[in-house]
């Protein structure tokens, strides 16, 4: 059963069961505020664009998106850990507040395709590879900072 969650005057649904969470597997974070903030800080990351993150991410490069999936078992792929113990999940409704207060961006693959095609015509060629990338791994990219205590370990 879906309910709305009232944020600001704006009614944000949510729903339950399946698709509650976004999950994120990342054996260098232990708690605090996650991604890069708005402004300066994002504009300083080495990756700035959709197609350099999904498609050529490197763990040394910093990027102004933070990958998550709509999978715990995809999330495990990107651990090194045999177990859970470096993937987090964080609550979708807690995200949408996030984004309706202008915190987060989200952005689905179709989103990624639909701005990709309409941005420069190099990055353009690359939108069709971008969203099969993100499909096959259930991607939601996050543009902005989470803040510290939305994620939360997966105890499974």
């Amino acid at each position: 059963m879906a309910k709305a969650t009232d944020v600001d005057g704006a009614a944000v649904a949510t729903g339950s069961g399946a698709g509650r969470y976004l999950f994120r597997a990342d054996d260098h974070y232990r708690h605090g505020p996650l991604g890069r903030a708005w402004g300066p800080e994002a504009d300083a990351a080495h990756i700035q664009n959709f197609a350099d993150h999904v498609l050529h991410k490197e763990s040394r490069l910093t990027s102004r998106f933070t990958s998550f999936t709509t999978e715990a078992k995809i999330a495990r792929k990107f651990t090194q850990a045999p177990d859970n113990r470096f993937i987090r999940k964080a609550e979708l409704a807690e995200l949408r507040v996030l984004e309706v207060r202008g915190v987060i961006k989200m952005w689905d693959p179709d989103q990624v395709f639909g701005a990709m095609t309409n941005g420069p015509r190099k990055l353009a060629k690359r939108a069709a590879d971008v969203r099969a990338a993100m499909r096959k791994n259930h991607e939601v990219l996050i543009e902005g900072q989470i803040p510290a205590g939305v994620l939360v370990e997966v105890n499974e």
